[in-house]
């Protein structure tokens, strides 16, 4: 019996082949990259990908030399950034939470608790001193908020604010996230729930690692 592609499968492939057909030149050019006859490259999460300029598959890297598929939250967030992004961009210098972004009409949950979070709230409330780190590990710089706090690059451009609050007697743990006021300008409001997933499933990995 042949196993089913997942939704997932389906519309990464369908990413994938519209990558050849575009201007690599000036992809490159805009986000000063890594550009040679057979390959585009680009950091992601600490991890350098490369984007096969004639069948369009992405790769990161390993650390056992060897190069690895990128999945479904890696290829949307890296082809997001080059199909959506506006052609001149700049951070602002302010953090905005995802629901509060210009642009935002009702990003839902706004003020709550996100219980997508929950697996890897557990995981770091069981490791802290693991999950500091997993953020130096993948090049955040430390910063004084929250019980954990970190500013991590998401690509070499474009940071996210990482938040995690131990948990007490009165609250549960909890991971907040907050994004340039801009970031809109780079990849689509969906995207950046892509890229901060793949970011947490990144520190689990070391943490797990580490255990």
């Amino acid at each position: 019996m042949t196993n089913q592609k997942s939704n997932y499968e389906i519309q990464t492939q369908k990413a994938l082949l519209l990558f050849p057909k575009w201007d690599h030149e000036k992809i490159a050019k805009k986000f000063n990259l890594e550009l040679d006859e057979n390959y585009l490259y680009i950091n992601f999460i600490g991890q350098k990908y490369r984007l096969n300029r004639q069948n369009g598959s992405i790769q990161y890297f390993s650390k056992n030399n060897t190069y690895i598929d990128a999945t479904y939250n890696e290829v949307m967030s890296i082809l997001d950034l080059f199909d959506y992004s506006k052609e001149h961009l700049h951070l602002s210098g302010n953090w905005c939470t995802p629901n509060s972004l210009k642009g935002v009409v009702n990003g839902g949950n706004v003020g709550g608790k996100n219980t997508m979070f929950g697996k890897y709230e557990t995981l770091f409330s069981n490791n802290i001193n693991l999950l500091s780190k997993a953020c130096e590990k993948l090049g955040g710089q430390k910063i004084d908020e929250a019980d954990i706090g970190y500013i991590i690059n998401i690509f070499d451009f474009l940071p996210v604010k990482f938040l995690f609050f131990e948990e007490d007697c009165d609250f549960p743990p909890e991971i907040k996230f907050f994004w340039d006021e801009n970031v809109l300008d780079y990849i689509r409001f969906e995207t950046t729930f892509f890229a901060f997933s793949h970011l947490l499933q990144r520190i689990a990995e070391i943490i797990k690692n580490e255990i």
